[in-house]
């Protein structure tokens, strides 16, 4: 935090209140008053993002405070409009407190916790039990490709043929000369695409979708200025069940929900129960009468 701009404020803050009034409680400077709610010079400080300038700090802070009395203000009116009745949010704010406690604490007691590593084994039977969840909705496609400016044609052989032969072993001179020569590609043998998202980033014209992914030779067209090499590697149509490694990270997430899951109804079970033995919870004679009651 910038001292130029935080002192500069604690003057406004001083300048602006009585002497005998300068300050909260707690002996903490205070930036501005509106009715009977005070905005700390600390609170506005917290809202400055460390590295801020002098300047955009300044900026910043006079609009954090402008914004707050302005909250301010319309509330007051609102609390002096609304009938009482209106007004009362008891039972939501100890609601939303509750849920607020519950998510830090589930949080953290899960994360203290769950194995995040999932194998191989686990995964694959998982995807085995679950198939039909797996359905796809769009093809899915390994593939590499190429795309660089029209201008670099008589130079783009060896890539050329570098990707009639697929040896890995060349991905990585591939690579370096797409760097060297503003291409953008993409040579991971082993991601899967959806078409759609693959089509983004290659404009391809489908007019026969299924035939065309289906071929094994590259692919080269141009588009937009540039020269675009494709090689399909692997394809599978849609309605089918989505190969596994095309899945693998939904897999892995499912399986970590679960096992989160499954953390949580046990903490809950567990706590309940102590909870009982212990006496410290109970039902009255009414709310006993209550579940006792046929349902209608």
């Amino acid at each position: 935090m910038h001292w130029a701009w935080f002192s500069l404020l604690v003057g406004i803050a001083l300048m602006s209140c009585d002497q005998n009034d300068e300050r909260s409680i707690l002996n903490e400077p205070i930036a501005a008053r509106a009715y009977d709610q005070n905005l700390p010079l600390s609170e506005i400080e917290n809202h400055i993002p460390l590295g801020t300038s002098s300047a955009d700090s300044i900026t910043m802070a006079s609009r954090y405070m402008d914004q707050w009395i302005r909250e301010q203000v319309m509330v007051h009116q609102a609390e002096i409009w609304l009938p009482e009745n209106e007004t009362d949010f008891t039972r939501e704010l100890a609601s939303y407190r509750n849920a607020l406690i519950l998510h830090a604490y589930k949080e953290r007691y899960v994360n203290e916790r769950l194995n995040s590593e999932v194998s191989d084994e686990d995964a694959a039977a998982y995807y085995d039990r679950n198939k039909s969840s797996f359905i796809l909705t769009d093809y899915s496609v390994r593939v590499i490709f190429i795309h660089a400016p029209a201008v670099l044609d008589a130079l783009m052989d060896p890539i050329r043929e570098a990707m009639t032969s697929l040896d890995s072993s060349q991905f990585l001179s591939m690579e370096r000369w797409c760097v060297e020569n503003a291409a953008a590609f993409s040579l991971t043998d082993d991601i899967w695409w959806t078409l759609g998202d693959l089509t983004k980033e290659v404009p391809l014209e489908l007019y026969r979708a299924e035939s065309q992914i289906a071929r094994r030779r590259p692919i080269e067209f141009e588009a937009e200025g540039r020269i675009f090499l494709v090689r399909f590697l692997e394809h599978a149509l849609k309605n089918d069940v989505a190969p596994f490694e095309a899945v693998r990270a939904q897999v892995d997430e499912l399986i970590l929900h679960q096992r989160r899951q499954s953390l949580l109804m046990e903490l809950e079970e567990n706590l309940v129960v102590a909870a009982w033995a212990e006496g410290a919870v109970q039902r009255t004679e009414k709310g006993a009468a209550l579940r006792a009651a046929p349902s209608h």
